[in-house]
């Protein structure tokens, strides 16, 4: 699966993706979004499958207006995450601040809380893995790639890239845990 929304099937599978991360089991939206993460998270797929088709007036119009939509909602809950950026399967925790550079990458499944800065270098922006657990207050920037299976402490402050399956933290970030190594028994 690509992570652009293309087609119908596509965009149905990114909401089912992101319920199913949420802990919401069915589609029927209407008793969901009256939590307004789950609402910034629909309008944001939304959007993401509208700009694909601004063929005439009438769909540039009706696109203009969820960009709006989504952008109203996002100051509300001080939400800056632009489309394309994400893969299926974001969880959103807390309202606060939450800022994604335009350029950055995050993989599937990932879980980002409250006062987190993804945001771009000089040289580009973060490329970041699945699975990956973003703790409150990170700060993440420049052009590094974190891998899979990640777990980013509170408050870490990551400016180089790290591997797959380890957990990082602090001022600058290093590698706390390993979950690769598996333990020898002799």
């Amino acid at each position: 699966m690509n992570d652009r929304i293309a087609t119908r099937n596509d965009f149905n599978f990114f909401l089912r993706a992101d319920l199913k991360a949420r802990g919401h089991s069915r589609l029927p939206f209407l008793s969901q979004l009256r939590n307004p993460i789950t609402h910034y998270q629909y309008l944001l797929r939304r959007l993401e499958f509208m700009l694909n088709f601004q063929r005439n007036y009438v769909l540039k119009i009706c696109c203009s207006i969820l960009n709006l939509q989504f952008k109203r909602c996002g100051v509300r809950l001080g939400f800056q995450v632009p489309p394309y950026t994400c893969g299926p399967g974001l969880i959103l925790v807390h309202w606060g601040s939450i800022v994604v550079s335009a350029g950055a990458k995050i993989g599937s499944n990932c879980r980002i809380h409250s006062c987190v800065n993804i945001g771009a270098g000089a040289n580009g922006a973060p490329v970041i893995g699945n699975n990956v657990y973003i703790g409150p207050g990170a700060k993440i920037f420049g052009a590094i790639e974190i891998g899979d299976n990640v777990v980013i402490g509170a408050n870490a402050v990551v400016n180089k890239s790290f591997p797959a399956n380890v957990t990082i933290a602090g001022v600058p970030a290093v590698i706390i845990k390993d979950q690769s190594v598996e333990p020898s028994y002799s």
